[in-house]
């Protein structure tokens, strides 16, 4: 965008302002030189064509007025005042009294340019109150009207810096003709101006709307409604975004709220626009005109939108029947609409907006423009889940979640305590489990499933597919949940990579009947380069001890006891066996390892883990 978008820059010369003086004259003096000059004019011919002299012109015109004015004195003035002048020099030459200079007119000015905008009358008595006896309120009035208003009313320091830069400061206007549809997305988050009920508590409380807009084409293409703005609520939105029109933007135009930047800079957020290339250009601090498109957007939201409903608290509602709101809804005097109805609502505004036209716009509407759209698929519209957390207690190592049961064994420690859950709206299978400081715990899988169906997981409607489209996706859902299970063991990728490669063999898996022990929710997906080793006696001994790792039915606490155990020996210089010297060095680098060292280190032995540090080994 700035290549196209060209600006000055600081050091470019500035062009003389010319001003020609007979415009720079007051009305009065302009229209009395013009008659004067129409007075004349028939002297001046004489003069220019006969070669008359300019007091016999003068002379022969005034004896053509029958009252005698003006005189042959004062046309010759007038002719000869031309000749050198113009008619600007016709133009009286009387300018008025010269005012009186006081001696409190810079005390005057540096009073009335202060942010607390006092009027002429406080201006007028502390200049008294300084000394200046003379400073009257209407001759402190008549001197600070007569200056020029970025020196009195609009100066900046008398309206602030931040009213003058969005308010009286020029501004450039930016040309979204010359952007193509879909191109960039403009973003922001708003809190309405409209109390509803919570869902939960039944309270009064604001709602927060994102919202994703079409820079070129004005058109919404993507919202969210939440509590409060988040990263969480911008990745919602924008996903609702790229999901719903399967286009991908190649920008995102956006604040630096703790909604936009402060996550989309992150792993979690800024990941999530890198897997689609998209770009984020972020506005300046406090600068509502570099988001014009949205803010005004807002602003006819609600005047056409949030004003049908009447709990709208908008700054220009003029009666007090929001006062003591809580107590009001209690006593059923004000009655609040429900989040699902003013959903219903701003939905329906949506669809009101988008095909409604805009003179902006040539007069078409944004799904006019809409449909000129040159769409850039997603690659795997799937890659665009974003999980929502809710907060559940655990009961009997397990979770109840949307009417569905999660169970996993390391929920054991967190018995009776509040968890966080992360799930996918994708896949209902497993959810992810956190503390209260936001550290992973485990991967807890689906236990039990109740018979109904929930309306907003993609899960059940895949379940209300055909039996025929259910046939082609079975074998990919079997791969995803074989893998979502157990992870390939490492003695079994060492055997295949030392495998010969003209007779490759398939990698053992083990039995999908066992325990599975839970692990840590997978990192990202980063490109690996295997290398076969070389030193075959060293493989060979890696395999054994592979082999000879714990079975799986170890659960992870009994896992990391055993590496205190061996690694505790290790560093008082006892031996190791050959198997379990190289386990420990194998399952230190796993995140299995880090997950349980993590907790260790913060709980302790209440984590369930001895401490094998401490003492003789």
């Amino acid at each position: 965008m700035a290549a196209l978008l060209k600006f000055p820059g600081r050091d470019a010369p500035i062009a003389e302002r010319v001003t020609d003086p007979f415009l720079a004259m007051p009305l009065a003096a302009r229209e009395e030189a013009q008659r004067r000059l129409s007075i004349i004019r028939p002297a001046l011919t004489r003069v220019s064509q006969q070669g008359v002299s300019i007091r016999a012109a003068a002379a022969w015109l005034a004896a053509s007025f029958a009252d005698g004015e003006p005189s042959a004195r004062t046309l010759a003035r007038w002719l000869t005042q031309y000749q050198t002048g113009g008619i600007v020099a016709l133009a009286p030459a009387y300018k008025g009294r010269p005012r009186k200079a006081r001696g409190w007119e810079a005390r005057a000015m540096h009073l009335f340019a202060q942010p607390q905008r006092p009027n002429y009358a406080t201006v007028a008595l502390w200049l008294r109150q300084e000394g200046f006896q003379e400073a009257s309120e209407h001759l402190v009035r008549r001197y600070l009207k007569s200056l020029p208003s970025d020196a009195s009313d609009t100066s900046r320091k008398r309206v602030g810096a931040h009213y003058y830069q969005q308010n009286i400061k020029p501004h450039v206007v930016r040309d979204s003709s010359v952007l193509p549809v879909g191109f960039v997305y403009e973003g922001d988050g708003h809190t309405c101006d409209v109390y509803v009920a919570h869902p939960a508590t039944g309270r009064a409380y604001r709602p927060e709307l994102t919202v994703w807009v079409d820079v070129r084409s004005h058109r919404v293409v993507g919202w969210w409604l939440s509590e409060s703005e988040s990263a969480e609520t911008t990745l919602f939105s924008l996903s609702h975004a790229l999901i719903g029109h399967d286009h991908t933007p190649s920008f995102v135009h956006c604040d630096v709220g703790s909604g936009f930047k402060a996550r989309l800079m992150t792993d979690e957020a800024s990941g999530f626009l890198r897997r689609f290339d998209i770009a984020p250009i972020f506005a300046l601090p406090g600068n509502a005109k570099g988001k014009g498109l949205i803010e005004g957007f807002f602003h006819w939201f609600e005047e056409r939108c949030g004003k049908r409903f009447s709990t709208f608290c908008g700054h220009c509602r003029t009666d007090d029947a929001l006062r003591h709101l809580r107590q009001r809804v209690e006593k059923g005097v004000v009655k609040l609409p429900s989040l699902v109805d003013y959903a219903q609502a701003v939905k329906d505004y949506f669809e009101f907006y988008n095909g409604n036209p805009q003179r902006g716009l040539d007069d078409l509407s944004p799904n006019d423009l809409w449909q000129t759209l040159e769409r850039v698929p997603l690659e795997v519209p799937s890659v665009a889940v974003v999980r929502p957390r809710e907060t559940r207690k655990v009961v009997r190592w397990s979770l109840a979640l949307h009417g569905r049961t999660y169970r996993a064994d390391e929920l054991a420690q967190f018995e009776g305590r509040e968890v966080l859950v992360e799930y996918s709206l994708h896949d209902d299978s497993l959810v992810w489990v956190f503390d209260e400081k936001g550290r992973f715990i485990a991967e807890a899988q689906l236990n039990e499933k109740m018979p109904w169906l929930s309306d907003s997981r993609i899960q059940d409607g895949l379940e209300r597919r055909a039996a025929g489209q259910r046939k082609r996706l079975q074998v990919k859902l079997d791969e995803v949940d074989a893998r979502s299970r157990k992870p390939i063991s490492a003695a079994s990728m060492l055997d295949a990579l030392d495998a010969p490669a003209a007779a490759p063999r398939a990698i053992e898996m083990p039995d999908a009947s066992s325990p599975i022990p839970a692990l840590p929710m997978p990192a990202p997906a980063v490109s690996l380069q295997i290398v076969r080793p070389l030193d075959q006696a060293a493989h060979a001994a890696t395999v054994a001890a592979c082999e000879a790792a714990p079975a799986p039915m170890e659960t992870q606490s009994q896992r990391f006891a055993r590496c205190l155990q061996l690694s505790a020996r290790r560093d008082a210089g006892l031996p190791l066996a050959e198997a379990d010297a190289a386990w420990l060095a194998i399952y230190e680098t796993t995140p299995d390892y880090t997950a349980a060292r993590m907790v260790f280190e913060d709980f302790g032995s209440l984590s369930g883990v001895p401490n094998h540090n401490e003492g003789n080994p």
